[in-house]
């Protein structure tokens, strides 16, 4: 049996700064409101919903609890108004059609010209009994890449989860995360982080891709990533989708990766846009290539002098591994919830961090059927 030194450490997770104040937990913002709170008070959001024939009219429910609030057991959300600041509008009888998985995505799209032509910020909820993972896939890319300049955007949701939830404490919960997704969505910031996750000035990069590729020929193949970038706060500054080219053998051998070229001229444009800073984080959902860190190496080198120098972290961030932790002190053995373990291997070029974001909360133990902690990510 072999042993390998594994190092602990605990990240003191910062508080969320809303418009009335800070708090840990995200639900605070029904009474301390929205960051962005006086930025949109008053203006009006339209919603279209696209739903089908199963769940039209538990959808319509839906809506209408989102916008004009809920209650059950002593556990309330307020109207939408009254949360965020914002008028939704939604009228059933003009802004409710009928569709199906092989019609969403025509649908979709006439629903987003008519709220372009309507109104400046608009949401289309889809609700459906069951939504093939493609079509999902290629309605988001659709919307994101026609209107990404606008405040328009979809927020999906299933029948069967609106059903898991109806008639219990986790239907406020429900609504408060879904509307806490269509706020964010159409402009708004929620909440910023209290403090800087960055120990300096910088921007953080987060890539990711979709399983979608479209065969141009036999030769080449048309795949397509989005580049979140946020600032030092976790604010949310822009979101572009980008397409990539490259041979089947590349991202047989590669996997999903950004050109050498795609990622110097998206980090340049960056920087341009936002200013140079001196770190800047980049974290990725598949692994890291070569040519990536050359592109990025270069354009630090680029922008760095003896007076001012550039540093960068490169992460790939992975989330299908299974990692287990037990806290033995703790009564259910569940671990708190910032622990980061890090795995000295001297024989490998990367650093890796595994990170359990779920667990206990505020030094407390609440006994949950289960032990150890649902799966973490793991950072390399």
């Amino acid at each position: 049996m072999t042993y390998e030194i594994i190092s602990a450490l605990r990240v003191q997770e910062p508080g969320l700064q809303f418009y009335n104040g800070i708090h840990v937990s995200p639900r605070k913002i029904m009474s301390l409101k929205p960051f962005s709170y006086r930025e949109l008070l008053d203006e009006e959001v339209r919603v279209k919903l696209l739903a089908d024939i199963d769940t039209l009219d538990l959808s319509i429910k839906f809506v209408d609890h989102l916008i004009n609030g809920y209650s059950i057991s002593n556990e309330t959300i307020p109207s939408f108004h009254k949360v965020f600041g914002l008028k939704l509008s939604f009228n059933r009888n003009n802004d409710v059609k009928k569709t199906t998985p092989d019609n969403l995505l025509v649908d979709l799209e006439e629903a987003l010209d008519n709220l372009r032509s309507e109104s400046s910020r608009g949401i289309v909820l889809i609700a459906m009994k069951d939504l093939p993972t493609h079509v999902y896939k290629r309605s988001k890319i659709k919307s994101m890449m026609a209107y990404s300049g606008l405040h328009l955007r979809t927020q999906f949701i299933k029948k069967k989860t609106i059903e898991s939830y109806a008639g219990t404490k986790g239907y406020v919960y429900l609504l408060l995360n879904v509307a806490t997704a269509v706020y964010a969505k159409i402009g708004g910031t929620p909440w910023k982080l209290s403090r800087s996750i960055l120990s300096t000035k910088g921007l953080i990069l987060g890539i990711s891709f979709s399983r979608r590729r479209d065969k141009l020929s036999d030769k080449e193949m048309i795949y397509y990533g989005a580049i979140q970038i946020l600032d030092r706060y976790g604010e949310h500054l822009d979101t572009q989708i980008r397409m990539f080219i490259a041979s089947p053998k590349e991202l047989a051998s590669k996997g999903l990766f950004v050109p050498y070229d795609k990622l110097k001229s998206i980090l340049d444009e960056v920087i341009k846009r936002y200013g140079k800073v001196p770190q800047i984080v980049i974290h990725k959902s598949a692994p890291i290539v070569d040519e990536e860190i050359k592109a990025v190496r270069e354009i630090v080198e680029k922008y760095s002098d003896e007076r001012y120098p550039v540093f960068y972290v490169f992460a790939h961030v992975k989330t299908n591994t299974i990692y287990r932790a037990y806290d033995i002190s703790a009564g259910d053995y569940s671990i708190q919830r910032g622990l980061m373990l890090l795995r000295s291997n001297k024989s490998s070029k990367w650093i890796q961090y595994i990170m359990f974001t779920t667990g206990r909360l505020y030094r407390t133990v609440s006994e949950r059927g289960k032990l150890g902690t649902p799966r973490p990510l793991e950072l390399a």
